[in-house]
């Protein structure tokens, strides 16, 4: 056998050798879907001189994320969130009809511990968007309201209990910063639409503990 022959057979059975490993690294990768329900405690002010907790109150916010791993500790994906709103408090009394809701939507980056663990803790940040609406009244006397704005960035930590290898659930909770910049207000047929001045914006907090439920596809 020849010098070139015998390094050709070399890199042959070096390559062969590895396929394994690129086999089961190449399997780490792919989809997730992860289904959520939380619980959105709001900080802050949504404009000047008016608090988070009057504009919008607390939130029941299910959340639907779509996730793509990169190995089976690095993701990178998209979220969509519909929050259930307990309404502009100083306006919810008794025989006033009144409802909010808060959208968020965006992108993750999350790192995942210990993932082939039975216990697997995680971090992640992102960014997005946000949308709230708020309404009091009926008829003639319907006031309503959007605020919309960015999603400045937000941190989440949770813990995953690994079921099976495609299946896990556990607590998380999660921090996010944003600022509205729009603002939109009817009462009956009237109605106007504007950006918020910078004296006008202010920033403010939503704290989120939740339960999540991810499927590997």
């Amino acid at each position: 056998m020849t010098a070139r022959h015998f390094i050709a057979s070399l890199a042959l059975t070096s390559c062969l050798g590895a396929l394994p490993a690129v086999a089961q690294e190449s399997s780490d990768s792919g989809l997730a879907l992860g289904v959520r329900g939380a619980f959105g405690i709001p900080v802050g002010d949504s404009m000047t001189d008016t608090s988070m907790d009057n504009t919008f109150g607390s939130t029941v916010a299910p959340q639907v994320d779509l996730t793509y791993f990169f190995t089976r500790q690095l993701s990178l994906g998209g979220y969509f969130q519909y929050g259930f709103a307990s309404g502009p408090n100083d306006d919810c009394v008794d025989g006033v009809k009144c409802k909010s809701k808060v959208m968020r939507f965006g992108i993750d980056l999350d790192y995942h511990f210990r993932p082939d663990g039975f216990v697997s803790p995680w971090v992640g940040v992102g960014v997005g968007y946000e949308i709230g609406t708020a309404e009091t009244g009926e008829g003639a006397t319907r006031i309503w309201g959007k605020l919309e704005g960015y999603d400045l960035g937000h941190a989440h930590f949770g813990v995953d209990l690994q079921l099976t290898r495609s299946i896990a659930v556990g607590p998380y909770i999660s921090a996010s910063v944003g600022q509205y910049t729009k603002f939109s207000a009817s009462l009956g047929d009237l109605r106007a639409d504007r950006d918020l001045t910078d004296d006008e914006k202010q920033i403010h907090v939503w704290i989120q503990p939740g339960v999540r439920v991810q499927f590997r596809l």
